[in-house]
């Protein structure tokens, strides 16, 4: 589990590893919570499995609720690396704030539940 916090736009390289390596499902979560008035948007752009690159190429998706999130498993092939890179875009979209009370939360999970 990571965290990270911010006050302007950012992006974010994460790379989610098969510790296991056993047939069993893999997860990765990322939440972004924005400041009181202001409002960032989380999008996320999934690699290949099985591929040691991002995927500059990968349509993003983006989060959803309040906070904003994101989640998505996959199954783990057994006896290979599967893990995947994942790229975290955290986008300013609205509201002007200053001050420590501006800043967003990013928490990122992989192979945890929850």
């Amino acid at each position: 589990m990571e965290t990270a916090t911010g006050t302007t736009s950012r992006w974010f390289k994460v790379r989610v590893i098969d510790a296991a390596n056993w047939p069993t499902s893999e997860r990765f979560k990322a939440t972004l919570t924005s400041p009181p008035g202001m409002n960032f948007d989380l999008i996320v752009y999934q690699g290949e499995i099985e591929v040691n690159a991002p995927d500059c190429f990968a349509s993003g998706v983006r989060g959803q609720g309040t906070p904003e999130s994101f989640m998505t498993v996959w199954d783990d092939t057994g006896g290979s690396e599967d893990g995947t890179w994942f790229i975290l875009e955290v986008r300013h979209v609205d509201g002007i704030a200053c001050g420590e009370d501006a800043e967003w939360t990013l928490l990122v999970k992989g192979n945890v539940d929850g």
